[in-house]
């Protein structure tokens, strides 16, 4: 490595602007650069469930509508109110992208006057129309089996504003292109040349999605400025999948852009107080600028989106970086500190050469540990391992060459007399000597606390928990679950039964008895299906039910108003299908996805008779359940195999079975501590936490490295095992202390952030760098104390 070192040195302007070259071309490809908070990063890509919901997608159509509340204080139907209302749709309906909007005042109305068998095919009765009684649709409002705690709440002073958006066609069956082939793909049915145009495809949907994407945030934008103009008389938010989707956007872009300045300031500030150089200061972060620049870079050049999973790519970059080039400085400073004669190329050598080894396995190790996201399964998952496993990789080689190129170009760094010892990490080494035994008992009793909470972790997290209470999102969102019926929608579909409902009445009557045993569900708000058309044409039956003849004859005198809000999106003639909605309410603090959907499955098939076979759940509650779920297991599989293979490299790397197992050891802490603490919190894990072990292991799993690479050459000294530690603390304990505070500081940052998950994400990260630190301090130097393991030269 010497001759590569002496090269660098002697071409460093040649090569610093060879580097800036490389530099510039991808920090210029960041205009592209894209974000992903769309319902297809929610959900797994192979999932049969996610299939099935496609298809029904296309014969009912997407629920990809927004929702406005529109809560009043006095009468929702008095005059003003409605006159209102009718601008406020005016102004929304001018929107470019706006499709259609749906409000009380142009639903049909069943009861407002009562409407008779006979009245169906007459004319269309509605507020719009000027044919209805104020009155008596308020009554129908508030109780109507179609409208109440759907379209207006019970109270009768909340009703729900309904925005369609319009589809780009193009770009819709370019999806369903993708989709279909992406099935074909999974069975291997698939040519070269079909693998080459579903590529193209894929390609094509990512690219229409970002213009997609931006077009409905304009839209959302749009929206709420409208909404803005008419708060006067009446309490607006907004609420939606797209709302929800697009907003996760902008807050991913704004935690990444205003978060990331405040990691480096902070960082910046705290490496000032410990170096008290502008030198020290400036380089370390300008190279990890650089380097996490490079990535987004490479990130936007690739295609890759960036989803709510790997949000936090750039600050841990930032972090990764950091502590490569913050080793470098500390050891440079500790040669020059011993060596004061050297020149600046001496000095820039040894310490490259000293720190090469430690680094470059550091950086494999930490590759190892994101590459193990890559067995997860989860789409959004993977690509993250992949985007930290590349990003290791571009922090070792830059920090590598830009340090030496930089320090070569500027004089030699004047270093004043200073401790190369810090007392925490020598009080360190003194409680390792002294209470070393205290520890292990201490430590045992932790893990034992830990693994009670790692069986009491969970996956069954609210996804109105993401934000905080007093945001818009949290607000709209908890008004419209608790006044309007619920959020997220739950569907079964039942198959080949839409031709015999109209003619047995058995069937009419178990359809029946399903919704009624859905409405009563304590999870469940608002219940819809094509029993709601039957209890409407029973009272306008006189509170008789229908026989199948005449079914069949008020069915075809329904006019087509009707038939759009009670008939067409619950039974589908074409496919054969029934179809019920069911919304399910997020505020409930018991919301328990899974165990909801087996109950119900159990309940139709078990007490009903129904065929398993014959019916399927689905919808956006069951694809989220089923990713929740598969991060679980892909939590544990992972966790697995990073510390197989973190062994594996271990025995290369140190040549010590021994070795090797007691630098294993004290990194299983981290990781086994903040799941335990989650657990023990009832803090579920989501999006963001599952990474966080993978992070853990492989900060833990650097200090480890770095620490027993220091014990080894301080052990040649003198073979005394006490006196290596108690140098080994006051040499690389050094960095690695330096290191964790920075990066520490930097990550909590994030418990400033509005959503929920990078709050957690940022606090966790700090804990396990601070156990991870302690944990290679104390325990790590224990147990190498203990065994006394052989050391190789």
């Amino acid at each position: 490595m010497n001759v590569f070192f002496n090269f660098v040195l002697k071409k460093a302007l040649l090569g610093l602007v060879l580097l800036s070259l490389v530099a510039v071309f991808f920090i210029a490809q960041i205009p592209d650069f894209q974000l992903d908070a769309s319902s297809d990063s929610l959900v797994l890509e192979g999932d049969e469930d996610l299939r099935y919901y496609q298809s029904i997608k296309k014969n009912y159509g997407s629920d990809d509508y927004l929702v406005i509340s529109y809560q009043v204080e006095g009468n929702l139907l008095a005059p003003e109110q409605l006159n209102h209302l009718r601008k406020f749709r005016q102004d929304l309906t001018k929107i470019d992208q706006v499709k259609s909007v749906t409000t009380i005042l142009d639903v049909p109305l069943f009861r407002s006057p009562p409407l008779f068998l006979a009245d169906l095919a007459g004319e269309n009765i509605s507020i719009d129309n000027g044919n209805a009684n104020l009155t008596l649709a308020n009554d129908e409002f508030k109780n109507s089996p179609l409208y109440a705690n759907n379209l207006v709440s019970k109270d009768g002073k909340t009703t729900a504003v309904l925005v369609a958006l319009k589809d780009n066609q193009k770009f819709k069956e370019l999806r369903e292109s993708r989709d279909k082939m992406r099935i074909q793909r999974a069975n291997n049915t698939l040519s070269d040349d079909q693998q080459l145009k579903l590529k193209i495809i894929e390609k094509q949907v990512l690219k229409n999605a970002t213009a997609q994407s931006e077009l409905q945030a304009q839209t959302i934008g749009q929206i709420r400025t409208t909404i803005g103009q008419y708060s006067d008389k009446a309490h607006l938010f907004l609420g939606g999948l797209p709302m929800i989707t697009t907003d996760i956007v902008a807050y991913i872009s704004n935690d990444l852009i205003i978060f990331s300045l405040a990691v480096i300031g902070l960082m910046s500030l705290i490496l000032l107080i410990i170096f008290k150089s502008i030198r020290w200061v400036i380089m370390p972060i300008g190279i990890s600028i650089v380097s996490a620049l490079i990535m987004t870079g490479v990130l936007a050049y690739l295609g890759w989106k960036v989803t709510v999973i790997s949000s936090n790519f750039f600050s841990l970059l930032l972090v990764m970086t950091l502590s490569v080039v913050i080793h470098l400085v500390v050891r440079y400073r500790e040669i020059a500190q011993l060596n004061p004669e050297f020149d600046s190329n001496q000095l820039i050598k040894d310490t490259l050469s000293q720190m090469f080894k430690p680094c470059l396995f550091t950086t494999l190790t930490t590759f190892v540990a994101f590459g193990s996201l890559l067995i997860s399964g989860i789409r959004p998952v993977i690509d993250f391992g992949w985007m930290m496993s590349i990003g290791v990789t571009i922090a070792l080689i830059l920090s590598f060459l830009a340090f030496p190129m930089i320090m070569s170009l500027l004089p030699k760094a004047k270093i004043a007399k200073h401790k190369t010892e810090l007392s925490v990490t020598t009080s360190l080494a003194k409680f390792v000597e002294k209470f070393g035994n205290h520890l292990l008992v201490v430590l045992i009793i932790f893990v034992i606390g830990a693994g009670f909470g790692v069986s009491k972790l969970s996956v069954e997290n609210r996804f109105i928990d993401y934000f905080k209470k007093d945001t818009e999102i949290n607000q709209g969102l908890t008004l419209i679950d608790k006044k309007l019926g619920g959020t997220i929608p739950l569907e079964i579909i039942f198959d080949d039964l839409a031709e015999d409902y109209w003619f047995d009445e058995d069937l009419r009557d178990e359809i029946h008895d399903i919704h009624q045993y859905l409405d009563s569900l304590k999870e469940t708000g608002k219940v819809l299906s094509i029993d709601i058309l039957m209890q409407l044409l029973t009272q306008a039956n006189g509170g008789e039910a229908l026989n199948g003849f005449f079914l069949n004859i008020v069915r075809s005198q329904l006019p087509e108003s009707a038939k759009t809000q009670v008939l067409y999106p619950y039974l589908s003639e074409d496919s054969g299908q029934l179809r019920m909605v069911i919304r399910i309410r997020e505020t409930n603090k018991e919301l328990k996805r899974g165990e909801l959907i087996d109950k119900i499955q159990r309940h139709i098939s078990t007490n009903l008779g129904f065929k398993p076979d014959s019916f399927h759940l689905s919808g956006m509650l069951v694809l989220y359940n089923n990713m929740l779920q598969s991060l679980f297991e892909s939590q544990i599989k992972t966790i697995a195999v990073v510390f197989v293979m973190i062994f594996i490299m271990f025995l290369f790397i140190f040549k010590s079975i021994s070795l090797s197992i007691l630098a294993l050891i004290p990194n299983t802490l981290p990781s086994l501590f903040i799941l335990g603490i989650m657990g023990l919190l009832n803090i579920p894990l989501d999006l963001m936490t599952i990474t966080i072990s993978a992070i853990a292991i492989g900060i833990g799993v650097d200090n480890a490295i770095h620490y027993i690479h220091r014990f080894k050459d301080e052990f040649k000294k003198d073979k005394d095992y006490m006196a290596t530690m108690y140098r080994s603390h006051a040499s690389i304990g050094l960095a690695m202390f330096y290191t964790s505070i920075t990066v520490t500081m930097g990550f909590l940052i994030l418990a400033l952030s509005n959503f929920i998950p990078s709050i957690y994400f940022g606090v966790f990260t700090a804990i396990a760098m601070l156990s991870a630190l302690l944990a290679n301090l104390t325990l790590l130097p224990k147990l190498i104390l203990m065994v006394k393991p052989k050391i190789n030269p």
